[in-house]
């Protein structure tokens, strides 16, 4: 038997078992950790420490969220525009505060309830019943002791307790859902004329004394980064799997050792997912209200009759327009608690109400069930084999790489060891850290060994999805800042639109100042030469305006336009316009409607109103709070 691992450690069967030794994962959570802390405590509330681990936990966790939910399009750009620590370590302190508190009161669960609430587990389950060895066996498997995981659930156990409180304690009005109906339901026409940045252009001038003092006063800014050029040699595994022969021997005891972690499938949902997105960072509890609001607003879509599908792809978060919000299966453990529970509740078909995770607003909707079966050796072979050749694939493109690589060491250039190998070799454009080459994809790796290389040096076999590539420094472009001449035409065009901006806002401010004292906008319209456009009839809630679009001023409860007040206080812009608007007409909200509407309103206002209770609670407790936060702990959001 040894002489047999000897000779095959490279098998699928030796990687197969060092796979179970070496795996590391997350559940409901908690899981081990692959990160080495840059520090050991991220923050202390009130005395204790939250660990540089549990934010990495959190982090990675919403990582893998996040990919699972967006799959490829979750790019590297995409997470880091996230600030998903910040906002990740705010939750932790949120959590931390809920949690003392909840001790302080005597919230504290008992060790029965929760073992009561852990036997409730279906992944623990036989038949039915919880099964303690089970148990054991699976949070062994999962690298997780039995006290790591209890203090964890007991914990969101007592935090859930508090909630109860708060949530039982706030309740809505008949009045406060009809003021509601109507709020959200009125509809408002406005006139608006918009002033165009570039029909100022003409008028915007710039001088060379401008230009250069512009280029003196943000030269850092205009610092190009460091960009290198590579040629790579690229391995398929299709391309060495190709020849790989299996035999049935090999199916049958591939099938053997994998049925129950490979074949047994638990039950899945496929779901269709919209996601309004709450920013982490400055003006957080706005930012996430105008998140709810606009998650709601499609709810109230869906149900009234509009295809889920077309709200998804015109309202959601999403990074992949591709894929019109079709988020694929999923099992337990791979979806943030909230969504889980949802998900695994509805029924095929069903659509969510809006649900709350850290990340921002949900709605999830069940396109199919698949329930929990074991693959029968038939029905596995096909993958069985397509497997093992993937494995001795990935295993011969390595080793034959490994072995270009001493080649390329002793002279060989890549264009000739692609010729021998009837490999492609390409050469790709010059790129920045952080920027993804579309024929190469997120591979971290391959980033990596391309900015560590030296002129001349190849690269260590380099690991991707469906290949390895060896990887040759061909150029580098050292950090500079670039000369005047080479940008001037481009900054002159950027200060032009710049001024062009001013011009159009200055005139657009003068403009309203005068509006003011006048009231008739279309008689002051005439008077001025000025486009008259209306909106249409429109909620005044909505995010976009018809015709207009979004709105960098525009405030949860819309333009504050009425009968009573025509024209604003305020102009409104975009990134090259400016708007002055003015009241046309309303139309109140439909009444006979509202009984429809009523329960699922009532639901919302009621929800929107505990977690303003909730937030009030929390601001509470961070006021009378020590809070101290290691900066460090944010880098690398």
């Amino acid at each position: 038997m040894l002489d047999s691992l000897r000779k095959r450690k490279r098998s699928w069967v030796i990687i197969f078992l060092l796979g179970i030794i070496v795996f590391v994962f997350v559940l409901w959570g908690v899981g081990s950790y692959t990160t080495q802390p840059r520090l050991e405590n991220v923050a202390k509330v009130n005395g204790e420490v939250i660990s540089y681990r549990e934010l990495e936990t959190k982090y990675q966790r919403a990582i893998q969220t996040y990919r699972d939910l967006f799959k490829q399009s979750m790019t590297r750009e995409a997470i880091e525009s996230l600030n998903l620590r910040g906002g990740l370590l705010a939750e932790l302190i949120h959590n931390r505060l809920l949690l003392q508190e909840a001790r302080r009161l005597g919230l504290e669960v008992a060790d029965e309830e929760l073992m009561e609430s852990i036997a409730r587990f279906p992944v623990f389950q036989i038949n039915g019943r919880f099964n303690r060895d089970l148990y054991l066996r699976i949070l062994r498997s999962k690298r997780i002791t039995p006290g790591r995981f209890e203090t964890d659930q007991r914990e969101e156990l007592t935090i859930q307790r508090l909630y109860d409180i708060i949530r039982d304690s706030v309740h809505v009005t008949a009045a406060e859902v009809q003021d509601r109906y109507r709020i959200e339901n009125e509809r408002i026409n406005l006139y608006f004329i918009r002033l165009s940045a570039k029909d100022f252009i003409h008028k915007a001038k710039v001088t060379e004394a401008d230009i250069k003092e512009h280029y003196e006063r943000n030269k850092e800014a205009l610092r190009e980064p460091l960009r290198v050029q590579v040629e790579y040699l690229t391995y398929p595994f299709d391309h060495f799997s190709s020849k790989v022969q299996v035999s049935q021997k090999e199916i049958e005891e591939f099938y053997n050792i994998t049925r129950e972690t490979r074949f047994h499938e638990p039950k899945a949902v496929r779901l269709k997912h919209f996601f309004s997105r709450a920013p982490a960072g400055k003006n957080f509890e706005k930012e996430r209200e105008k998140a709810r609001l606009k998650a709601e607003g499609v709810l109230r879509e869906v149900l009234k009759g509009k295809e889920f599908t077309k709200l998804i792809e015109e309202h959601s978060d999403d990074f992949s327009e591709a894929r019109r919000g079709d988020a694929g299966f999923f099992t337990r453990g791979q979806l943030l608690s909230p969504l889980e529970k949802i998900a695994f509740a509805l029924e095929n078909g069903e659509i969510s109400n809006v649900v709350e995770t850290s990340l921002g607003f949900h709605i999830i909707k069940v396109e199919e069930i698949r329930e929990e079966k074991t693959k029968s050796l038939e029905e596995a072979k096909e993958e069985i084999i397509r497997t093992i050749k993937q494995d001795r694939g990935r295993d011969e493109a390595a080793r034959t790489a490994e072995e270009d690589r001493e080649k390329a060491f002793e002279g060989m250039t890549l264009s000739a060891l692609a010729k021998e190998r009837q490999l492609s070799l390409k050469v790709s454009r010059f790129f920045r850290r952080n920027e993804v080459l579309q024929e190469i994809g997120g591979i971290e790796a391959f980033y990596k060994s391309a900015f560590a290389l030296s002129p001349k040096q190849v690269s260590p076999v380099t690991e991707g999805a469906k290949a390895v590539y060896l990887i040759k420094l061909k150029e580098r472009k050292e950090p500079r800042i670039p000369p005047l001449a080479t940008i001037h035409s481009d900054l002159e065009k950027k200060l032009k639109e710049k001024k062009a901006m001013e011009l159009a806002t200055q005139r657009a401010t003068s403009l309203l100042g005068q509006l003011r004292g006048e009231k008739d906008i279309e008689q002051f319209a005439r008077q001025h030469s000025l486009k008259l456009e209306e909106t249409g009839l429109f909620r005044r809630r909505e995010v976009e305006i018809p015709k207009v679009g979004t709105l960098q001023e525009l405030q949860l409860n819309g333009i504050p336009l009425s009968p009573q007040r025509l024209i604003p206080d305020q102009i409104y812009t975009q990134r090259d316009a400016v708007y002055i608007f003015a009241f046309k007409e309303s139309q109140g909200a439909d009444m006979e409607t509202f009984e429809k509407e009523k329960s699922l309103l009532e639901q919302t206002v009621l929800s929107a109103k505990r977690q303003r209770a909730l937030q009030r609670f929390v601001e509470i407790l961070k006021v009378k709070a020590r809070i101290e936060v290691e900066p460090e702990a944010l880098e690398g959001s």
